[in-house]
């Protein structure tokens, strides 16, 4: 049942993944062709930082809905759905409204001195309404996906990103774009999406300020505020390398480096947040009802999946995607993607976690995610600073590896002392063999044209990424055959 049920949602989540990457690429060029490389760094340094303040104003609740979601309707517990309902909209009502006036103070005081730019005051003006509409809608999206109503989740991703293609499209038609302009059309789109998820949960609505309970709150903050901490430092990871390269090399080279991440980070999309939002409540369920040995099977069975399929997805990616950024952005940006396969294994290691720090998030320890990603976020600090100087882009491309790495280790040998599973290194290990092979072939591949070079690379890169698996792995070959028989036997 469990399986069944991951791959329905995984089904939803890389749906709306998929659809919300090709969104992105559909604006990618838009913007990367009618804005400066300076103005589309500090966009992007700009989205960076309301992504950062709206981990750390979320405190964690939205983590926090999704575990005492699972123990109020799988065990006895002191609380009811009522109760749950109304201390959660409270407290994200109260917490949209503190971080969005922080933001808002910060942007007219703060920024405009650090971040030498013209008009960085209306730019956080604009963007503070956005940083509110996305924290109160955390609450009725973590409910979708607590009660695990993946496909409405994915209506109001998919929602928000293509009502952003058509703002941004009819902005450069009747006036054209700047970054301000095109923080406008992401707030549009933000006011559709808050509609839509309030729109989706409206029959599980259950507010009464006499349902409020602070010892919920209490409770659900000493749970939840470890992993604010612990989302806000993965943010940071990811966000203090663009503001010294700003600081060190200026706003051009800044944006060669924010376009190659952002192409990458539709890996994210697609991937990570697919897997990341199926996998966590069912993982939460499974535990609460069934208990230690399923989880732990369900854990094992689905990690060794990520990693055989994961690997090559990532070699084949960090091939391809130079020539789709190449023909997208144009020339201009072709310096940046350099740093495309280290980013791309940074996204992959980032995923992991969520598997091996499976028991430490069922046991509640989540202050010890809280503290190795202070660890990682310290050793990430250091070395920028000492490598970017050196090695330009590429050393903090490398830095984030490392400091991921780290992360990952120290956190899997706590939460394996909670919760172990079985992990088969060998198959994976194999597959990172084959998959460093395919990309070295493909990078000495040329066919002239990035167009030409993307689809046909892709093709050769793809039939030997599944040669690969299925020589390595005899479980995934046998459910290939048997999908394949499946439709040969519809077809006949």
């Amino acid at each position: 049942m469990a399986s069944t049920n991951i791959l329905r949602h995984v089904r939803n989540y890389s749906s709306a993944g998929t659809l919300s990457a090709l969104a992105g690429i559909v604006t990618f060029p838009i913007l990367t062709r009618n804005l400066t490389v300076e103005e589309y760094g500090i966009l992007g340094l700009i989205m960076a930082t309301l992504t950062l303040f709206v981990a750390v104003g979320k405190l964690g609740f939205q983590h926090a809905v999704i575990r005492y979601y699972a123990q109020i309707m799988h065990t006895k517990s002191d609380w009811t759905t009522a109760n749950m309902n109304t201390t959660v909209l409270v407290v994200f009502g109260v917490l949209a409204v503190v971080t969005s006036s922080i933001w808002l103070i910060s942007g007219n005081l703060i920024m405009p001195s650090t971040l030498q730019y013209e008009g960085m005051g209306s730019l956080f003006t604009i963007a503070s309404f956005t940083v509110f509409l996305r924290l109160f809608a955390s609450a009725f999206l973590n409910f979708l996906r607590a009660s695990e109503r993946s496909g409405k989740v994915a209506k109001v991703q998919v929602t928000m990103r293509y009502c952003y293609i058509v703002f941004i499209v009819l902005m450069l038609f009747f006036s054209g774009l700047t970054p301000f302009k095109v923080l406008v059309c992401i707030l549009l789109a933000e006011i559709i999406a808050f509609s839509s998820a309030l729109y989706y949960y409206r029959d599980k609505i259950s507010f009464s300020l006499s349902d409020f309970r602070g010892s919920l709150a209490k409770s659900m903050l000493m749970y939840g505020a470890p992993l604010m901490v612990l989302e806000s430092l993965g943010v940071l990871l990811r966000l203090t390398d663009r503001y010294l390269i700003q600081g060190i090399l200026g706003e051009v080279e800044l944006g060669m480096y924010s376009a190659s991440y952002n192409l990458t980070a539709y890996l994210e999309i697609i991937v990570l947040a697919t897997v990341v939002q199926a996998l966590r409540p069912l993982y939460m369920k499974l535990w609460e009802r069934d208990g230690a040995e399923p989880t732990k099977d369900f854990l094992a069975n689905t990690f060794h999946i990520y990693l055989i399929f994961g690997i090559p997805f990532v070699a084949l990616f960090s091939a391809t995607a130079p020539h789709l950024l190449n023909f997208l952005a144009s020339p201009k940006f072709a310096p940046g993607t350099v740093i495309i396969p280290f980013v791309t294994i940074s996204f992959m290691l980032d995923g992991c976690v969520h598997w091996l720090g499976a028991g430490l998030y069922v046991n509640r320890n989540t202050r010890v995610l809280m503290l190795w990603s202070v660890v990682a976020a310290v050793i990430n600090l250091v070395l920028n600073i000492t490598f970017i100087p050196i090695f330009g882009i590429v050393g903090a491309a490398v830095v984030t590896v490392v400091s991921f790495s780290i992360f990952i280790a120290g956190v899997a040998n706590s939460a394996f002392k909670f919760l172990s599973f079985d992990i088969d290194w060998k198959k994976p290990l194999q597959i990172i063999v084959i998959s460093v092979a395919i990309y070295f072939l493909l990078s000495n591949l040329d066919f002239g044209a990035e167009m030409v070079n993307l689809f046909v690379k892709g093709f050769i890169g793809l039939a030997f990424c599944i040669l690969g698996i299925v020589l390595v792995d005899e479980s995934v070959a046998s459910q290939l055959r048997a999908m394949v028989s499946k439709r040969l036997g519809r077809s006949s």
